[in-house]
């Protein structure tokens, strides 16, 4: 049996990235949250419980560094008045490029005028704050403050020690710091990236998203009407509107509609959490499932549209979607949460969803890229494209909460 010519090009193009993948193996998992345990019973010149550090924590997030501390005796800041006094504060030294023993930035989280603050210094030049905290509070027996990773240069790792002063009345100041001089493993910066398509085919990626192919320069039968990615960030798919798919990396092709008589044009797609299946979804809302996984929960194929549908996402459940109409009203189905449109401007044209499921990034014609719930603002076009811009597509790489072992101090 000879092969559509669409499915020829994508085996072809697959097979030859899926050979150059073989020398560089993918992103692997991103260790983006650690623990610093702290023996107890260590703060010097005496034992003060309030002062004695037990543990610590840093998690890298995409649009924030978030840290925590807890001693075997905490006070709430807001009420104690050893809080009150200048000496009482507790710090997180973040090393991102200086050697042991040293440090880069100091987060310094202390009462300030009767009110809770946090900044952020620089070990060079320690004066002024280079920014405030985003996050700063007391909950739950545990001191907290996050940082957004712009203020320290958005690094692409880092580690990190906690230490603590207290003024416990008198003059003397008690303090812990780390045993033995030791910082935290290395958190690695989250992957977050997104990729938009282009009519012709032609890819813009922002973020992390790496370029894995486009069909910029073949002749299409149909014009390219949106993609979506696999979940691990190797690979991607774009689809047609008669449904033909066109796969990239090592995305795998798991049937079309390219050979159907279609009531409407397929206007996007979505893959399924474990990416071995994808959903594409038509004007009118109407679904086709293929592959592992696509189950059904829900269309707009019999109700009356206003704006006909231009994209779908898949929630990170695999128990739900969205759809994203040409106006930018979305359509929630299964565990998908509902969101607020923004109505009006460029049209709307693709949607998907950031890394957490919390979130939703929608594109329009025009390359501009709005962001909704968790999705950072990772930017879109500056100038419109010679094409419209018709999807888009999250990357998505694994994560892993196990810390790496610790580095010597």
């Amino acid at each position: 049996m000879t092969l559509p010519l669409r499915w020829r090009i994508a085996c072809a193009v697959t097979s030859l990235l899926a050979v150059a993948a073989l020398s560089s193996p993918a992103g692997g998992a991103n260790v983006t949250s650690v623990s610093l345990g702290d023996a107890s019973g260590d703060t010097q010149p005496s034992a003060v419980p309030q002062a004695d550090i037990t543990s610590s924590t840093a998690t890298f997030k995409p649009a924030e560094i978030a840290f925590t501390l807890v001693t075997a005796a905490p006070e709430d800041p807001r009420t104690s008045p050893n809080w009150a006094n200048p000496g009482t504060k507790l710090s997180w030294l973040i090393r991102t490029t200086s050697a042991a023993p040293g440090y880069d930035y100091e987060l310094r989280y202390q009462m300030s005028n009767g009110a809770l603050v946090g900044n952020v210094f620089s070990a060079a030049g320690p004066g002024q704050p280079l920014c405030g905290a985003t996050k700063v509070d007391y909950s739950g027996h545990t001191y907290r403050a996050s940082i957004d990773p712009a203020c320290i240069g958005r690094p692409g790792s880092l580690s990190f020690a906690a230490t603590m002063a207290y003024q416990n009345g008198g003059p003397d100041i008690i303090t812990d710091g780390p045993d033995n001089g030791t910082y935290s493993a290395v958190l690695t910066r989250p992957k977050l990236g997104y990729w938009l398509v282009g009519r012709d085919g032609g890819i813009f990626a922002f973020g992390d998203s790496p370029f894995s192919g486009s069909t910029g320069g073949m002749h299409l039968n149909q014009p390219i009407v949106g993609m979506a990615s696999n979940p691990v960030g190797t690979g991607y798919w774009f689809v047609a509107s008669d449904g033909g798919i066109f796969a990239f990396g090592d995305a795998g092709f798991f049937g079309s509609t390219g050979a159907m008589k279609l009531n409407k044009p397929i206007v996007g797609m979505a893959t399924t959490p474990n990416g071995r299946g994808y959903w594409l979804v038509a004007s009118d809302g109407g679904i086709f499932a293929f592959g592992n996984g696509a189950d059904f929960f829900g269309s707009t194929g019999s109700i009356k549209l206003a704006q006909p549908i231009v994209g779908m996402a898949a929630t990170n459940s695999n128990k739900g979607y969205w759809f994203v109409a040409a106006d930018g009203g979305i359509f929630s189905f299964g565990d998908a949460l509902s969101f607020t449109p923004r109505l009006g401007g460029s049209p709307v044209t693709g949607v998907t969803a950031a890394p957490d499921g919390k979130g939703l990034w929608v594109t329009r014609a025009n390359g501009e890229v709005d962001g909704y719930g968790s999705a950072p603002s990772l930017g879109g076009l500056t100038v419109p494209p010679a094409q419209p811009i018709v999807g888009i597509a999250s990357l998505a790489v694994p994560g892993s909460s196990a810390p790496a072992p610790a580095p010597a101090p």
